[in-house]
């Protein structure tokens, strides 16, 4: 118990400092690109904390029976935690000013899960023509951020190097195995705590599933850059669906077998949709999250997990 406790500190710590390394170098290479910092964290940083959840997809889909199930679970249960989760749990300690995200990035959040959500509820099936329409979105998404305005602040050119660069890469591996090690000492202490496993896989794998989006949007506040970790949020989102979920379907289908839709998928998609909706709206009337709306999303969060066990 006790060098489980330990391990689980060690992962903590190079959790958080990989985090806190992470948003460093992203905002100076945003500064010497004159980037906007929220544009680094729709990008760079969403794709870095969707690392996880794409190595999951990769292993899923290219198993002899591909899982379907895991890579359909793995972007929808994301998505919800982060939303509910990470914004929940941010928002206690922090005021998150929601206005810092773009009309534009709304909308297309808005549609890219709306897709995502109806092929759910019309098909039983995703075949090429669905994967077409998920490439499509990435060809729109990718003109829109041709389109992101300039950053008005003053250059810091002084502070980069190419060594940002390698900064940047160290640090996503940091995350990663931070968060592994955190997650597995974890679920080692509440095991020998006599929690049953499915407690443990709706609460503490979620939760770790999540802890590269929480860690970054926390270390950006503390760090007074909160629109990295904003612009973290919304991309993750949009990277789980467009380059971890896509990949999936992509494999499946290259291997020439079926992406069937799962059985009573409804109720996950249904929390998706009106989450997604909710942080959306809350954006639009420029909303800033404080201790109280993070009880209610917290709560939201417990009462969904609470109906998967019933």
């Amino acid at each position: 118990m006790i060098l489980n406790i330990l391990i689980l500190l060690i992962g903590l710590s190079l959790l958080l400092y990989s985090a806190d390394q992470m948003i460093n170098s992203a905002d100076v290479i945003a500064k010497k690109f004159s980037l906007p910092p929220i544009l680094i964290g729709l990008t760079i940083i969403a794709f870095g904390t969707s690392a996880p959840e794409l190595v999951v997809t990769i292993i899923a889909a290219s198993k002899t029976i591909p899982a379907t199930d895991a890579v359909v679970g793995n972007v929808i249960g994301s998505n919800i935690a982060n939303i509910l989760l990470v914004l929940g749990v941010s928002s206690f300690f922090f005021k998150i000013d929601l206005s810092k995200i773009r009309y534009k990035d709304n909308i297309y959040l808005l549609i890219i899960t709306a897709y995502f959500s109806i092929l759910f509820y019309l098909v039983d099936e995703i075949n090429l023509y669905h994967s077409a329409g998920f490439i499509f979105l990435i060809i729109i998404f990718l003109n829109q951020l041709r389109n992101y305005e300039e950053d008005k602040r003053e250059n810091e050119i002084n502070k980069f190097s190419n060594l940002t660069y390698l900064k940047l890469m160290i640090s996503f591996f940091g995350i990663f195995i931070g968060g592994k090690v955190f997650l597995d000492s974890s679920l080692n202490i509440f095991t020998s705590l006599g929690l049953e496993e499915t407690i443990i896989g709706i609460s503490i794998l979620a939760i770790g599933t999540s802890l590269p989006e929480l860690a970054t949007v926390v270390i950006s506040y503390v760090r007074k850059k909160g629109s990295i970790g904003i612009g973290n949020v919304i991309g993750s989102n949009i990277m789980n669906i467009l380059f971890v979920f896509l990949p999936g379907i992509l494999i499946v289908q290259s291997r020439n077998l079926n992406f069937f839709i799962p059985d009573k998928i409804s109720l996950h998609i249904n929390i998706l949709i009106l989450s997604t909706i909710i942080a959306i709206g809350l954006s639009l009337l420029k909303f800033t999250m404080g201790k109280f709306t993070s009880l209610i999303f917290i709560i939201f969060y417990i009462i969904y997990i609470f109906s998967v066990i019933a």
